[in-house]
């Protein structure tokens, strides 16, 4: 069975990074049926890259949107049956697609998958996207079989609070799974993490297969808009939020979303104190509630309204 497979691909000003990328992409032992990129409207020579690429890929140019009405742009343009992502500062090993369809022809229940990542790159530790799970995440999912991977029902969402190891240019979907959960959502365009959102709802929706073995590299960069933990960690925040208010997730789970805030705010408040950041500290209080802060958390917030000289000792004494 033959697999159609879009590649979307979001860029702006990542000239120095898209030739790569795109090469990775085209050079793939099974190739993609169609290659989108999306130019959100880049001033750096993005366009002049593109266009060397004549009609092996499609271009298309918006105004300035964020990556995610990018993303979205590139899906609505294509019309393959699987769409897979790849943003463009990152590469694929040559084998990443011909991986994927191996596993979808050998469980062919799969409508999404994601594999591993490997990081690379000036501001990259040697390590990978799995690695950065907190202690026993793996464990409590159960043991990889034969093929490296983990076949993964709708349960998943809950440890996926936690830790979300789907990373876009890792991931493949079906179109009707990716249209069945409402697409990409553009209301968080310019927001980082957003792609944890549809990651959420595939698992609710779909049945998932998480692959062990190394297919993508992840490059780290100053850059990376994902390198920011604390807009990271408020993305999650408000991705969550809506998981609950609009109803997204079952309701018999919205108590374990709502411990997950708690733990994300309290993780975001903590980066607020070190940045030194005291209307982003008052506002995530406002979020969370005095209550639900941490221990160390309601130390740190009196000790923000303290003298500066009596803060620095502070942070020499508490970590």
């Amino acid at each position: 069975m033959k697999y159609d497979i879009a590649v979307a691909v979001p860029t702006y000003n990542r000239a120095e990074y898209l030739e790569e990328a795109l090469e990775a992409i085209l050079g793939q032992t099974y190739p993609a049926t169609e290659i989108i990129v999306v130019d959100d409207g880049s001033t750096d020579h993005t366009p002049d890259i593109l266009a060397r690429y004549g009609k092996r890929i499609t271009a298309i140019r918006i105004t300035n949107s964020g990556c995610t009405v990018a993303r979205k742009t590139a899906v609505d343009a294509s019309s393959s049956p699987w769409l897979a992502f790849c943003d463009s500062d990152d590469i694929w090993l040559p084998h990443h697609l011909e991986r994927r369809v191996t596993l979808l022809e050998k469980y062919p229940a799969v409508d999404f998958s994601f594999a591993n990542g490997q990081f690379f790159g000036p501001t990259a530790v040697d390590s990978c996207i799995y690695d950065y799970a907190p202690a026993g995440w793996w464990e409590n999912l159960g043991v990889a079989n034969a093929d490296q991977c983990l076949l993964l029902d709708q349960g998943f969402y809950v440890p996926l609070l936690r830790f979300n190891p789907a990373w876009p240019s890792t991931v493949l979907l079906s179109r009707a799974l990716y249209d069945k959960v409402g697409g990409i959502d553009p209301r968080y365009a310019y927001m980082v993490a957003e792609d944890g959102d549809i990651m959420r709802k595939a698992v609710l929706h779909g049945t998932t297969l998480c692959d062990f073995a190394v297919t993508v590299r992840q490059r780290r960069h100053a850059g990376n808009t994902s390198g920011s933990e604390l807009k990271s960690r408020l993305g999650k925040y408000q991705i969550l939020q809506n998981h609950i208010q609009l109803a997204i997730a079952p309701e018999h789970w919205h108590t374990d979303i709502d411990n997950a805030i708690a733990e994300t705010l309290n993780d975001a408040l903590t980066m607020a104190y070190y940045a030194e950041d005291k209307p982003l500290m008052r506002d995530i209080v406002s979020k969370l509630g005095l209550r639900r802060l941490s221990g160390k958390n309601r130390l740190r917030c009196l000790a923000s309204m303290l003298p500066p000289t009596f803060l620095n000792f502070y942070r020499q004494i508490k970590p």
